[in-house]
């Protein structure tokens, strides 16, 4: 049972994106953090100067889980133990806010999508954060409306700042991620499918990508750069470049057209409205990384989700849409690897190339 008046949340994992997460939960009115944990001692002992002192720190998931008072757990660790800690929320009747995406494979995916579904009276949101943007929002309700008439193509960019002192963080991290196809490029495959509309289903998709620094990530059939291309059942068209090696600073950007014009989203990456003139010449400071351009939609998710679990209401998306997601971002990666087409099946679930055994991939 939730009280009307707060959300009493617990966090497992709090590395760099479960550090905001948390913070979020500190910062949401109607939401109190009452736990944390994570396996490394000093994550949780550097947290104290964060999240102050009254935070209950565990390093097992088992004292949160098993904690009555808190209701709903917040999953941001290592990618690879997203499914499993889902797994264990759902079971142990919590609210649940996952980070995204629900797991690396379809395999692992599957299991926490059926076990969602036995739980109606547990809220599960999958954290799609671009959903969330006001902008991003805009467009689609533009869509919705009609104005463009039939879409028929999605341009989906993604550039994440290149920094060199972390790029051996992003060779260890690619191991655990899925790749730059599935950790990156679920973003925009879920703008894709947003705007599509959810009754496009994908018959075949192709990817190649390419490593301009990060030349390590060959260790994990992974790369720093990489595009992709979708074609619909319909006929309809997406296209997708995903990078981590921008020098500016992180932009990312959507154009959808439809046979009455386009939409074009964050063109600009410019971090405010001020040009400096300077012996560089004429210049605007520009985002520098993710959180930084989606600060505030992670702000509106986290609201929006303890909403929806005080007040009773419907989630802004359902497990499902993430799920798809995730098994289109798959055979993406399925692509990259082989150097093969690869094609959907009825299910919207890649079909690995013949000869070619779906783990090896």
């Amino acid at each position: 049972m939730t009280s009307n008046n707060t959300l009493r949340f617990g966090v497992l994992g709090i590395g760099r994106m479960g550090m905001r997460h948390a913070l979020n939960v500190v910062n949401e009115p109607r939401a109190e953090l009452v736990a944390v944990a994570d396996p490394r001692k000093e994550v949780l002992e550097a947290s104290r100067g964060i999240l102050g002192e009254n935070v209950k720190r565990f390093t097992y998931e088992e004292d949160i889980l098993n904690d009555p008072t808190i209701q709903a757990i917040l999953v941001a660790s290592d990618t690879t133990q997203h499914p499993f800690l889902a797994m264990k929320a759902i079971k142990a009747g919590k609210h649940l806010l996952l980070e995204k995406p629900i797991a690396v494979n379809v395999d692992d995916a599957l299991p926490v999508v059926l076990e969602a579904k036995k739980r109606p009276d547990l809220k599960v949101l999958v954290g799609m954060s671009r959903r969330f943007d006001e902008s991003y929002r805009e467009a689609f309700n533009r869509v919705k409306g009609g104005e463009l008439g039939d879409v028929f193509h999605y341009y989906g960019v993604t550039n994440d700042q290149y920094n060199a002192e972390i790029a051996d963080f992003f060779v260890g991290y690619s191991k655990a991620s899925g790749s730059i196809l599935v950790d990156c490029g679920i973003h925009d495959v879920d703008l894709m499918r947003w705007y599509m509309g959810p009754n496009e289903k994908v018959k075949k998709v192709h990817a190649a990508g390419y490593n301009a620094r990060m030349h390590r990530l060959v260790e994990s059939r992974d790369a720093d750069n990489a595009v992709a291309t979708i074609v619909f059942e319909s006929g309809k068209l997406a296209n997708l470049y995903l990078s981590r090696t921008a020098i500016h600073g992180h932009e990312c950007w959507a154009q959808v057209t439809g046979e009455n014009g386009m939409i074009k989203v964050n063109m600009d990456n410019a971090m405010n409205r001020v040009t400096l003139a300077d012996n560089q010449g004429y210049r605007t400071l520009t985002t520098q990384d993710y959180y930084d351009r989606f600060r505030g939609a992670f702000s509106n998710e986290m609201r929006e989700f303890t909403s929806a679990v005080l007040d009773n209401t419907p989630l802004p998306l359902d497990i499902d849409d993430a799920y798809i997601a995730s098994k289109i971002c798959v055979g993406l990666q399925m692509a990259f690897r082989s150097g093969e087409q690869i094609y959907f099946d009825a299910d919207q679930s890649p079909l690995p190339p013949k000869g070619i055994a779906a783990s090896s991939l």
